[in-house]
């Protein structure tokens, strides 16, 4: 995993605004003392939204196995950040930085804290989580030969659509797409330095590109036998372009702020059909019907995020 450099503590230490005896007391327990703080340059466009766990690093200034830190994307409404983490059973305070920007510290005593980085690294505002020596390992299942970290890093959409089973495994530690559906096989190559998608799935040559904010992807080039033009854009729930000569919007609700909300509900268009699906957020599965077909898959270890930006593959060739 690379880490992004950090920026010297003399630059950091008169950013911060005064805090209260107590606060700073909360900031000394987790290592971000102006003696100790580390705050990471903003990072680097290849890092995307396929990448959750790639947000995750270690906090080297403090080895607390019960405080996270997420570093908040700059021009977030930090009102809003904070009320819609709270709402999905994060405690979390917001401290500010002289340089614009924000950084929210998670409470995470009594619960499973390796979850709750994962939970908080999913939000398309949170660029970094920072967490103890120890929860790394938990999530990652380094140094501990009783648990495999094969599982977390290895994703599968299983199931049918198309009129035709479906077996995707999404490998993301070589950043591979490999297995079938719609009756053919798949075989891609995600290179996240040269933003690039490369290989073959649905019996045609697969040559994308890929850029990247936090807010939105956009996928360019070709698949299908057909030029492919889209972008998701995770803040406005909308997915917009072409795909196999036809055009192409589905529009969705992830709300990840509402804790009560089990269900994402995606609805449009894609090869001059309506698309009607439910995503079940608790267990994986999609359900509904596209490419006027019935659809019921299931995703693990990978979610709707993954199914979106990938929604090349899933989409079948027109006939």
């Amino acid at each position: 995993m690379k880490k992004a450099p950090y920026i010297a503590l003399a630059i950091i230490a008169a950013a911060f605004t005064a805090a209260g005896a107590a606060e700073n007391k909360a900031l000394s327990d987790i290592g971000l003392t102006p003696a100790a703080l580390e705050i990471p340059t903003p990072a680097a466009p290849k890092s995307n939204q396929w990448n959750t766990l790639r947000k995750i690093s270690v906090n080297t200034s403090s080895d607390m196995n019960d405080a996270v830190i997420g570093m908040v994307g700059r021009r977030q409404d930090i009102d809003k950040v904070l009320s819609e983490l709270a709402g999905a059973g994060f405690k979390v305070k917001a401290y500010q930085d002289g340089l614009g920007g924000y950084m929210v510290l998670a409470d995470v005593s009594g619960q499973n804290a390796a979850d709750r980085a994962v939970g908080l690294a999913r939000y398309y505002y949170i660029t970094e989580v920072k967490v103890s020596r120890k929860v790394y390992d938990d999530i990652f299942g380094l140094g501990n030969k009783s648990r495999s970290s094969y599982a977390v890093k290895q994703g599968s959409i299983t199931g049918g659509m198309n009129h035709s089973p479906v077996d995707v495994k999404i490998d993301k530690v070589n950043w591979t797409i490999t297995g079938g559906i719609n009756l053919s096989p798949v075989d891609v190559k995600i290179d996240n330095d040269a933003m690039t998608i490369k290989g073959g799935a649905n019996h045609s040559p697969v040559d994308l590109k890929f850029s990247w904010s936090p807010e939105e992807v956009t996928v360019d080039g070709g698949a299908n036998h057909s030029p492919v033009h889209y972008t998701v854009n995770w803040k406005n729930g909308l997915l917009e372009g072409y795909s196999n000569h036809a055009p192409l919007k589905l529009e969705f609700n992830m709300d990840e702020g509402n804790a009560d909300a089990k269900t994402v509900t995606v609805t449009g268009y894609a090869n001059r059909a309506p698309v009607e699906l439910t995503y079940d957020k608790i267990s994986g599965r999609i359900t509904g019907g596209m490419d006027r077909s019935p659809v019921d898959i299931t995703l693990v270890n990978c979610d709707l995020y993954d199914f979106l930006q990938y929604f090349f593959l899933f989409v079948g060739e027109q006939a």
